[in-house]
């Protein structure tokens, strides 16, 4: 229902109902800030802070193992922005999360695409996504 919508979230703009989500994950309390990102979502779809939050709501569900919804969701935060900011982000935690369900060769096609799409990637995603190549063995 519409009231138990805004319950989960405060009252105030949209940039302090992402504020308030995102504090929640922050805080680690994963259940809640799934919860309050979905809501953010489903209420400012068009947003720009969307596309982080579908990220961030990805990011509630890999921390707590839940690999398949994970993959789901960072796979539309990629789809649905691949300019934005966290694009690189969402298909970096794409193939981490399919690696995580052992879906190797997926989880190489994510980070090749990664490479390919995204050549100049910020040295933190780098390191990480070599690490990552290699866990997984990617050729």
């Amino acid at each position: 229902s519409a009231a138990q919508v805004t319950s989960v979230l405060p009252k105030g703009s949209a940039k302090d109902q992402y504020a308030y989500a995102f504090g929640l994950l922050r805080e680690a309390k994963y259940q809640e800030a799934e919860r309050a990102l979905k809501t953010f979502i489903a209420k400012h779809a068009k947003h720009p802070l969307a596309s982080n939050a579908r990220y961030w709501l990805g990011e509630a569900y890999y921390v707590r193992a839940q690999y398949a919804e994970a993959a789901k969701i960072f796979y539309k935060a990629y789809q649905s922005n691949k300019k934005g900011n966290k694009a690189p982000d969402a298909l970096l935690k794409l193939g981490m999360s399919l690696s995580g369900l052992k879906k190797q060769a997926q989880a190489c096609a994510a980070f090749g695409k990664l490479t390919a799409d995204y050549p100049s990637l910020q040295p933190s995603i780098k390191k990480k996504l070599a690490a990552e190549r290699n866990r997984a063995r990617c050729r």
